[in-house]
């Protein structure tokens, strides 16, 4: 798997990583802290970060999109 782009708030709260695996496939991971969750649709991952109280909107794209968590 491979990170291809990433967004994440002002402080770095929360992170927004674009993944591809080597089949082709795309999704998208969520970070929190130590809380990592996979396979989410960009939909999905607009739904999460609204119950945690923040807009898309406040995401800032990550020059060297460098995961975290695998």
């Amino acid at each position: 798997m491979k990170v291809i782009g990433a967004m994440e708030t002002a402080g770095g709260e929360w992170r927004v990583e674009a993944v591809r695996h080597p089949s082709g496939s795309r999704w998208y991971r969520l970070v929190h802290g130590e809380n990592v969750v996979d396979f989410l649709t960009i939909g999905r991952v607009a739904e999460l970060l609204a119950q945690a109280g923040v807009d898309m909107s406040e995401l800032g794209e990550v020059e060297s999109p460098i995961t975290r968590a695998s």
